[in-house]
């Protein structure tokens, strides 16, 4: 598992766990920078990383699970579709045979880097999208305005295979 340690400056950890009731902290994984939301999946045979420096999600590459590297971002411009405009924030990437595919959301009538409080309605208005995510060169790119053709996550619901009775 990782996960964002709010004690160490808001640095993703890993833990292990056979049972998933009791965990061995293996410690920092990522300290790059300041961020939350940690995604781990496999695309195009290789690890992956996403995470959210409130700036667009930075792209993170590792052959072993152990070891990442920064690979740029994604996220970090504005869509020119309907409430996209601004950061992608807290992403979460779904793999499937259709593809992979980041969720995201935007505040697209908040203006980008804004710190202070979020009193009205317009500060606090969320939109969520979806962007297909691609392995390009040695990082990942996702086109936030290209148009998507349902469906991108499988009809049928999550894969049994291998767990057949």
């Amino acid at each position: 598992m990782w996960y964002k340690d709010e004690a160490d400056n808001a640095h993703t950890y890993a833990a292990d766990s056979d049972d998933l009731a009791h965990w061995t902290v293996r410690g920092p994984a990522v300290e790059i920078s300041k961020h939350e939301g940690p995604n781990v999946f496999e695309l195009d045979g290789s690890y992956w990383m996403i995470i959210d420096e409130w700036h667009g999600q930075r792209v993170l590459h590792s052959t072993d699970l152990e070891t990442w590297e920064a690979r740029g971002l994604v996220l970090d411009r504005p869509g020119q579709g309907p409430d996209d405009g601004g950061y992608g924030y807290h992403a979460d990437v779904v793999t499937s045979e259709l593809g992979a595919f980041i969720f995201y959301f935007s505040h697209p009538r908040r203006p980008d880097g804004h710190s202070g409080p979020h009193a009205s309605h317009e500060d606090r208005r969320s939109s969520v999208h979806a962007a297909r995510l691609r392995v390009s060169g040695d990082t990942l790119v996702c086109d936030r305005d290209e148009v998507l053709e349902a469906p991108i996550l499988p009809l049928e619901g999550p894969s049994n295979r291998g767990n057949e009775h």
